[in-house]
Order: structure tokens, then sequence, then C-alpha cells
């Protein structure tokens, strides 16, 4: 009877000693595929987006988003956002042969910090800017019953301060390149275009309207890692 008690408690010994080295060996492919695949995750990258669209412009835009990444932890990512576009309003006075043309150059320019939040299928970058707005806006005057009052008044340049919250959705492959999508956030004020003129057209009729420049910036872009 001392002698199958033996057995067994040998047998059982044994059973815990292959379940303790498989267990072990099974956790140490697991520490390691993770080892691995952290190292792979590890990487500087460059990110290059283009913008398609500004909610507050009424043509096309130029301009997009440049962001560098790095592995360091806790660190936020530094990136440069850019954007530039132009329209044109026409207004007319009571008296019907005078009238006004606003043509308006802006561009945006910020500074922005990001970091990148993992998801298991879809990346995500969520970051805050800060940058200056800057409009210089050209008033034409013309009058069809008396052309010597048909002129140009160049109005003095304006900056403002602009601050920039973003996000991009990604999709990435193989941990070197990411497909995005980005929505930019610009935050100005409120502007008064005819600030600086040289003509007093008070009294005739014009009701010229505030430059609001607040809105969206809709972006593609790729994310290379090297």
């Amino acid at each position: 009877a001392w002698s199958r008690n033996q057995h067994r408690v040998l047998t059982m010994s044994r059973n815990n000693t292959l379940q303790k080295t498989f267990v072990a060996i099974l956790a140490g492919l697991i520490l390691g595929f993770g080892s691995v695949q952290s190292v792979k995750a590890q990487f500087f990258g460059i990110s290059l987006d283009t913008a398609i669209g500004y909610s507050a412009a009424k043509k096309g835009v130029i301009g997009g988003s440049v962001g560098i990444t790095h592995p360091i932890p806790l660190v936020p990512n530094l990136g440069v956002s850019s954007l530039k576009f132009a329209e044109d309003s026409d207004y007319q006075s009571t008296d019907k042969s005078k009238q006004i043309n606003l043509s308006t150059a802006n561009s945006i320019t910020t500074i922005n910090i990001f970091y990148n939040v993992p998801f298991p299928v879809v990346s995500m970058a969520i970051g805050l800017g800060y940058g200056n707005f800057l409009s210089q806006t050209t008033m034409t005057y013309a009058d069809s019953d008396d052309s010597t009052k048909n002129f140009v008044d160049e109005i003095t340049e304006q900056k403002l301060p602009v601050t920039e919250g973003f996000i991009h959705v990604g999709l990435p492959f193989w941990n070197v390149i990411e497909f995005h999508i980005g929505y930019h956030l610009f935050s100005v004020a409120t502007i008064n275009l005819e600030k600086g003129k040289i003509y007093n057209y008070e009294g005739e009729g014009y009701n010229i309207s505030k430059g609001v420049y607040t809105g969206g910036m809709s972006t593609i872009g790729i994310q290379l890692a090297f």
C-alpha cells in the first residue's frame, strides 16, 4: 500500500512539474511574442495630410498638416497645420450705381501636439494646437455714374490668435503604413473686414458683414513609419 501511495505521489509530482513547465514555456512564448510586437510598434514616423475642405471657406482651400511621431512614452508628438483660402464678396449700395467688392486672402498656421491612442483595429490621434490667423482684404469701390470714384482701398492686414483641436482616425497596415482621415477645428475671433479702410462710405447704405472664419478642416492622409 505504501508503495502504491508513493508511486501516486511521484506521479502527481511529475504531472505538476510538467504542467508548470508547460505554463512557463507558454508564458515565455506569449511574453516573447508581445515583446516582438512591442518592438515592432516602436517607431519614428511622419504623417502627411492634405486638406479637402474647410467649412468657413466659400471657395477651395490649400493646406493640410504634417506630424512627426516617436516611441517615447508620455511625451507628445509634434505637428504643424496650415491652411490658405480666399473669398470675394460684393455689396450693393442703396444707390444702384455704387458697389463695393471685398477680396480677402486668409491663412492659418498652427503648431500642435498630439497623442496616438491605440485601438484593436483602428488607430486614433488626438491633438491641440495654437497659432495665428492672418487676413488681408482689398476693397474695390466702383461708381458707374462717376468714374473718378473708382479706386482700390488696401485694408491693413489683421493678425489674430487661433486655437486648434483635431482628431485623426486611421487604418494601419503592417505597422509601417497607415491611411487616415482627419478633422481639425480652428477657432478664431470674428474680424472686421473694413478695418483700416481709407474711404468713408457711411450713409451710402452698404451692409458689410463681419468675417467669421471659425470652422472645420477635413483631411485625408498617410502615415509612414521608419
